[in-house]
């Protein structure tokens, strides 16, 4: 009975990290250096032959990029399949943070609504205050009240100072390993309305970077011509 022939995969040998033939090649390219710096030139046959060892340096050179270049190739193509597979595994992770984030932002934005709501509920309140104080100022000095005339249009001044004064103080959203915070983004940009500089910050051409920081400064107040932009919510998460 014939015994079966095994093929053995034979593995090139490797001395302290390299193979025996990087080996030899390092022993020959230290060898060229050494042999290199004892070159001296005193006649044309001395150029000549420096000028032969020059290009044997070369071809050494290229001997070596020839050897390494399957390995890099491998390694490349190798740490390429690495990246994508990488990424197809992330990209359900990210999809889930995107989702995270926009459900949470929602969240986050309903209370920033809410809590201008309020605020503006309050300043209407404060303005219709004034008004009733400024109305009462003006049938007092009619009805020969001065001095209680007077009184009322000061309280009328104070509560209408108040009424652009008004703040709500944002709700405490906090959650461990999250943070939220609101900005803002431009949505439209009509290049024939922007101004050359505003606030004394030149924005032309059409700097979207410079005209955020004059948006982000304002809190959300300012009005720049030929732009538009909201509020939204950004959020984070810590490992």
């Amino acid at each position: 009975m014939e015994q079966e022939e095994q093929v053995v995969a034979v593995l090139p040998e490797v001395v302290e990290g390299k193979t025996v033939a990087e080996a030899e090649m390092s022993k020959e390219v230290t060898a060229v250096e050494a042999q290199a710096g004892q070159i001296t030139i005193a006649s044309q046959s001395d150029y000549e032959q420096a000028a032969a060892f020059g290009r044997l340096i070369k071809q050494k050179s290229a001997q070596i990029i020839d050897f390494f270049a399957p390995m890099k190739k491998a390694a490349h193509e190798a740490h390429q399949n690495i990246c994508t597979r990488e990424k197809e595994m992330l990209a359900p992770l990210i999809s889930a943070e995107k989702t995270v984030k926009q459900i949470m932002g929602d969240y986050v934005m309903e209370q920033e609504r809410k809590r201008r709501e309020e605020e503006e509920r309050l300043k209407r309140l404060a303005e219709e205050e004034a008004e009733k104080k400024l109305q009462e100022a003006m049938e007092l000095e009619a009805s020969g009240q001065a001095d209680a005339a007077e009184a009322a249009l000061m309280e009328a001044d104070i509560v209408d100072s108040a009424s652009r004064s008004v703040v709500v103080e944002a709700p405490k959203i906090k959650a461990d390993g999250a943070s939220s915070s609101i900005d803002w983004e431009i949505t439209v940009v009509d290049n024939s309305k922007v101004p050359v500089d505003f606030n004394g910050i030149c924005i032309r051409p059409v700097d979207t970077k410079a005209i955020i920081r004059l948006i982000r400064a304002s809190k959300g107040q300012i009005q720049i011509p030929g732009i538009q932009y909201k509020s939204v919510a950004k959020l984070s998460f810590r490992k």
